[in-house]
């Protein structure tokens, strides 16, 4: 009796001690958990997880950053997906940012009084946002609703208003978030950069060469102002081109550059500035077949294309054909009827490795040349833009004429043989001075005060794009003085992705944080196969119900069984 106390009381104290263990060892676990923050994204395409400049960013702020998400009310899934990726994007933020990232959800349409809900919708619209139309079911697709797919950031008493969907209005129920959800964290961040930096990027047009007129490229210079200070500079009459300028554009000169400007340009490069060129090295304009329904194209004498080459880059002298065109309105009887130009071809192929232009809708080039990349030291080159796999390209001079859209003068299929032409590249690295083999040139200049400072011939870390067609840059302006947007076709009565695509390059060029690169992220949604899901239905439901019980009585099976094992003996 006395051996069965002692051996019990031995027991209980053993039982005690583990508990006790256990215990200390998992407020030790928790205490070393709390002090260490990681996280583990399983994910295929990383969705789970934020950039590192998106990281820095959010370490860095020192305020209260607010959201006010105002995407809410009776959500289709798909919608009901954007509004929880948004939330769940703003959750990865918190955990970054601390306190500092705070949201909610709001519907506008919670307000009960109209007077009050007609100001308050005056507010939003203040605030540039707006209701979207949007269509309740696939049954009613006549009946329509509005939403407000937008949500507001606010940070230093500063609002920035952020567009969840990607594309404009109307929506339909059957609207595909994928590219939205995948912008979201570039929105986002942007949002924020754009609302902690007192002091905005700048951009330079170079004027001089009779590159487009502001007329000309108004749209894209509106657009550039809510993000850049934008500014005009006259080359010829300038010294030097400030590399406080992020990036220079040089739009589509028509005249030849002298040695001093190629100078200023090579070593506001070599200084660490980046350049976005738009080049036609051809004559070729619609409007010179009005008198006799053909030209032949001539030569442009810019004498820039030496510098490009040592840089890494040559646009051709040819003319690009593609079957992937839009069309032109053609006398047809009493009537105009639209037919493929093919000189203005519909520009599908992207790199899709590349930010600049993920998630870009087709671009409409109009006479684009070919661009070539040269092997050039240190120089890292990434082709941006190609035409479509029935594609050709005329070496110039040759002959345009308006006939071509009769089929009678159309090329056989079997000519479009030059497929996925480069159109736009970029280049990036540490550059060599194109005077670096004219050195006595480049002192001379030195000592006239053109020029940076000293005369560079190697570069610091700077990038360029540069693009075959000039007039991928200019918007419309009809005889009244109307101005189109950019990328606007008017008998197609479809806007292009021109703008986008120019102001990505622009972003890109002058993107010192890095940011750019949330743009290339892609989140893959993968909704069930309703096919699959209806033909195998009774299988996983038969599997949901059977297994569990199997596994019940497989478990109870084998404890009852060693039980009865040990206290049989």
């Amino acid at each position: 009796m006395v051996n069965n106390l002692s051996h019990y009381s031995r027991n209980r104290r053993r039982a005690l001690l583990r508990l006790l263990l256990v215990t200390a060892m998992l407020i030790l676990l928790n205490y070393a958990c709390s002090q260490l923050f990681y996280r583990i994204d399983l994910t295929e395409e990383k969705r789970f997880s934020l950039s590192e400049p998106t990281k820095e960013l959010l370490r860095n702020q020192d305020d209260i950053i607010y959201v006010k998400i105002y995407l809410s009310g009776d959500l289709t899934p798909n919608l009901k997906q954007l509004q929880q990726s948004t939330v769940e994007m703003l959750k990865q933020f918190q955990a970054y940012g601390n306190e500092n990232i705070q949201y909610e959800i709001s519907n506008p349409f919670d307000i009960p009084d109209e007077n009050n809900l007609a100001a308050y919708l005056k507010e939003l619209e203040a605030q540039q946002v707006f209701s979207i139309p949007f269509g309740i079911s696939e049954k009613e697709q006549s009946s329509r609703s509005f939403l407000f797919p937008y949500a507001v950031v606010n940070y230093h008493g500063k609002d920035k208003t952020v567009m969840l969907i990607d594309q404009i209005q109307p929506l339909s129920p059957v609207y595909d978030p994928t590219v939205a959800i995948s912008l979201l964290e570039y929105k986002f961040s942007k949002a924020i950069r754009l609302l902690s930096d007192d002091k905005k990027p700048s951009i330079a047009f170079i004027a001089g060469h009779d590159e487009l007129d502001t007329l000309y490229v108004q749209d894209i210079a509106i657009s550039l102002n809510e993000l850049y200070d934008v500014y005009r500079l006259d080359l010829p009459n300038s010294e030097y081109i400030d590399t406080t300028y992020n990036v220079i554009v040089i739009a589509k000169p028509r005249s030849a550059f002298s040695d001093a400007d190629k100078y200023k340009i090579d070593q506001y490069l070599m200084y660490g500035g980046n350049i976005l060129w738009l080049i036609d090295p051809v004559i070729a304009d619609f409007d010179s077949l009005k008198r006799s329904g053909e030209f032949t194209s001539v030569d442009y004498d810019l004498r820039i294309m030496d510098q490009l080459i040592q840089y890494g880059a040559r646009v051709n002298n040819t003319i690009i054909q593609d079957k992937q065109c839009t069309n032109i309105m053609v006398p047809f009887g009493n009537t105009f009827q639209p037919r493929p130009w093919l000189y203005n071809p519909i520009i599908t192929g992207f790199n899709k490795q590349s930010p600049i232009v993920k998630n870009i809708d087709a671009i409409e080039g109009k006479f684009m040349s070919t661009v070539d990349t040269l092997a050039v030291p240190g120089i890292k080159k990434t082709i941006l833009l190609t035409t479509s796999p029935a594609s050709r390209f005329l070496i110039s001079p040759t002959r345009i004429t308006y006939n071509i859209v009769q089929s009678q003068y159309m090329p056989k299929d079997e000519q479009f043989n030059k497929p996925n032409l480069p159109v736009a590249v970029l280049l990036e690295g540490n550059f060599t001075s194109a005077f670096i083999s004219r050195k006595p040139t480049a002192k001379l200049l030195e000592q006239q005060r053109i020029g940076n400072g000293v005369f560079k011939e190697k570069g610091e870390t700077a990038k360029m794009i540069v693009i075959g067609d000039g007039d991928m840059i200019k918007n419309y302006v009809d005889q009244e003085g109307k101005i189109y947007p950019l990328g606007a076709n008017n008998i197609e009565k479809y806007i292009f992705g021109n703008k986008d695509f120019l102001l990505n390059c622009i972003e890109y060029l002058s993107d010192l944080s890095g940011l750019m690169e949330t743009r290339a992220k892609e989140v893959k949604l993968r909704p069930l196969n309703q096919e699959r899901v209806k033909a195998d239905r009774t299988q996983w439901q038969i599997i949901n119900i059977a297994v569990p019980i199997f596994l019940l009585y497989l478990f109870s099976g084998i404890y009852n069984y060693i039980r009865n094992r040990k206290y049989n003996h």
